[in-house]
């Protein structure tokens, strides 16, 4: 009996660990949480975006040289990690599923959706571009496809020929907010990363190296130095010169590790170049000494059930999160 006891006591553990918790987020930028009793039953889902690595790409090099006595060529490593196992179909199955059950528990809450066709006819959308879910982009970041659902539609301030958004440097929400009559303003973004590089390099021994291995999470932060977003459900309402007049905001804290085998671990990437290298003879200077170049690709493979299934809960373990604080304040 106590050694089932153990087991059971275990098991509850792990699942707790597992779960995204209160413990897992913070609630950076929130104010006036309790002036959501006064905010009209509307919503608008102003963002619905989630961010899926699919490449992991690295480089270490070395520049050549002499050294000590010795002519050192120029060493160059690249390696590409590609996901396998998951498809375009997968990912936007991943994402519809998880956004139709948070617009469910949106209208449970008494929420009305306030439409994409009723936010564009305001002047804070005037000539923004409409753009309509359902579509998968490489262009938003390097090695990540960013997913929004189907039968939903946002607006971007400007889209580029290559088909980068871009909705400015300052939020506007605050504006919409006013014009839709202080509807509640959503914005969701979350990020799932695949795989760690590292890179090593040591211009004294003339040695590059790249290396990855499996590294799937919930991450807080979408990490492209030009494009970074942070994993959250932030919801805000009215205007108040130049911000909402409350909002109630979920971040996650850091990045969230599921338990499950959705890769195998002990998978490990590596590349590898040392230069050529000799000591400097009296005609150094026509000395040919070979440059190694490496360029590789790699698949890591997953379980696709397994990437799907964690995947959506973690988000809507998340999303539960913010939900119960916006509902914690509301009538």
């Amino acid at each position: 009996m106590k050694k089932i006891l153990t087991i059971v006591v275990l098991l509850i553990g792990v699942q707790a660990y597992a779960q995204i918790t209160e413990k897992d987020v913070v609630n950076h930028g929130s104010f006036k949480p309790g002036a959501f009793k006064n905010a009209p039953k509307r919503i608008f889902i102003n963002s619905f975006n989630v961010y899926f690595q699919v490449f992991g790409s690295a480089r270490a090099s070395t520049t050549g040289g002499e050294m000590l006595g010795t002519l050192r060529g120029n060493t160059n490593v690249a390696m590409g990690v590609a996901l396998d196992g998951v498809d375009s179909k997968d990912f936007l199955e991943i994402t519809n599923e998880v956004y139709e059950q948070y617009v469910s528990k949106l209208k449970a809450m008494g929420y009305e959706i306030v439409s994409a066709d009723e936010a564009g006819k305001t002047e804070a959308y005037s000539n923004w571009v409409r753009k309509e879910g359902g579509e998968l982009s490489s262009t938003q970041s390097v090695g990540f496809l960013k997913v929004t659902p189907n039968n939903y539609a946002y607006y971007v301030k400007r889209e580029t020929a290559k088909g980068k958004e871009k909705s400015g440097f300052v939020s506007n929400n605050h504006v919409l907010s006013k014009q839709l009559d202080d509807a509640v303003i959503a914005d969701v973004n979350m990020t799932f990363y695949f795989v760690q590089m590292k890179t090593f390099d040591n211009e004294f021994l003339g040695y590059a190296q790249v290396t990855g291995k499996p590294n799937f999470h919930f991450a807080r932060l979408l990490g492209d130095v030009n494009n970074q977003v942070l994993s959250s459900a932030n919801y805000g309402f009215g205007k108040n010169l130049t911000a909402h007049e409350a909002a109630i905001n979920t971040t996650l804290k850091k990045g969230v590790w599921s338990e499950q085998p959705v890769f195998d671990n002990s998978t490990k990437f590596k590349e590898a170049a040392a230069a050529a290298s000799r000591p400097i003879p009296s005609y150094a200077a026509i000395v040919f000494v070979n440059h190694v170049n490496m360029n590789t690709s790699h698949y890591l493979e997953c379980d696709t059930e397994l990437y799907k299934k964690e995947t959506k809960r973690m988000m809507i373990e998340f999303l539960d999160i913010s939900l119960d604080r916006l509902k914690a304040n509301i009538k």
